[in-house]
């Protein structure tokens, strides 16, 4: 089957798998383990690839903490709050920025969350009016993993700065993807991962800029300067490193490259099916990222007859979930439209041969659908 859903996850690159293995084997040792080489030489790798990381995001390497994934690494960014304080989130967040919000409202803590327009962006007025005197913490993702949406987070970590409130932003669609320099940006922390970059799954990290202090969620070992406990998967963290150096010289020509596909295959679907619609802005968006939805079909039909490629039908985590999009009715699309929205992912491996495929089946599959539920 085409791979087509690069959002949900990524192939692991050969060249980030060779960086990594000789940490399963003669490099194995743990990097807490600091009496002895073997340790000491994986603690090494760890700082190394925190200094990687660090340079590709503008940050210092002390602000940057490993974490088993981007999930985990917001989890830890919301548990800053106390009752009796204010959070602020957008509306189209992944589930773990808006679980944990449901949870620390249960506990006593204000949650605002902000509505966006039709094409998913936070309008940093809106930002403004909610906050309050107790306002501790804003968060909005960098980029959508649905509809693709590029958040203006230059302008809402500023508007949040210069009112005192700390901002964060779950880049886990972003970085990698598209340009973070945090010597420009000034949120205060940003969640990242690896394996929506070609990266292995399992390993995350979280920048929490100097001066603010990060509460963990995992206790016990005193790990990541006690705030992530537990051992470090140091193959993981030297294949995030090893994925993210690869993008510093790839990502602005695929981007070019994905956008022009993507841009086809857009034009094309709408030109041959009626009753098509795409979801989201046609500018500042994820190059790699099509969101369509299709009048008078089921999504979930619609992924089973396409045979030729891998397809979804919004976030990976919610992909076993019935019902439509919280992302695509928070947009305004209707229930029935959000029903027949299917999200394609473009990576680098696809071509432009394999979208006129893609545009052909897609045309067939929907007609197909159509007459038998017609009858």
């Amino acid at each position: 089957m085409i791979y087509v859903d690069h959002h949900s996850t990524t192939p692991c690159d050969p060249r980030v798998l060779e960086r990594m293995l000789p940490f399963f084997s003669e490099r194995f040792g743990n990097s807490a383990s600091i009496t002895h080489s073997q340790g000491r030489n994986a603690a090494s790798a760890v700082e190394e690839a925190r200094i990687s990381l660090a340079r590709f995001l503008g940050a210092d390497s002390s602000e940057i903490y490993f974490t088993a994934g981007a999930t985990e690494s917001n989890n830890i960014a919301l548990n800053l709050l106390d009752p009796g304080q204010h959070l602020i989130v957008s509306a189209i967040e992944h589930k773990s920025i808006l679980e944990p919000a449901k949870r620390l409202e249960s506990a006593g803590v204000s949650v605002t969350i902000l509505p966006v327009d039709r094409e998913g962006f936070v309008a940093p007025d809106a930002l403004a009016g909610a906050i309050r005197p107790n306002t501790r913490l804003a968060s909005v993702m960098a980029a959508n993993s649905e509809i693709g949406t590029i958040e203006p987070i230059r302008e809402l970590a500023s508007l949040c700065r210069e009112r005192g409130v700390l901002f964060h932003t779950d880049a886990t669609q972003a970085a990698g993807k598209i340009a973070l320099d945090l010597g420009t940006i000034p949120c205060d922390l940003l969640s990242f991962s690896a394996h929506k970059v070609y990266g292995p799954k399992g390993i995350g990290g979280l920048f929490v800029r100097r001066g603010v202090r990060a509460r963990p969620l995992v206790v016990g070992g005193g790990q990541e300067r006690g705030v992530r406990s537990g051992t470090v998967n140091v193959p993981g963290v030297v294949g995030m490193a090893a994925a993210f150096d690869l993008r510093t010289s790839e990502m602005a020509e695929e981007g070019q490259r994905l956008t022009i596909l993507r841009n086809d295959l857009w034009d094309r679907l709408l030109a041959a099916i009626p009753g098509a619609s795409v979801n989201g802005p046609r500018g500042l968006r994820l190059a790699g990222n099509l969101n369509v939805s299709f009048e008078r079909v089921e999504a979930e039909s619609l992924i089973h007859a396409m045979r030729r490629f891998s397809l979804s039908s919004g976030s990976a985590c919610s992909s076993g979930e019935h019902g439509p999009s919280p992302v695509l009715r928070a947009i305004g699309v209707s229930e029935a439209l959000a029903r027949g929205s299917i999200r394609i992912g473009l990576g680098k491996s696809n071509t432009a041969e394999q979208m006129t495929m893609l545009a052909e089946d897609l045309t067939h599959s929907v007609e197909r659908i159509r007459r038998i539920t017609a009858v």
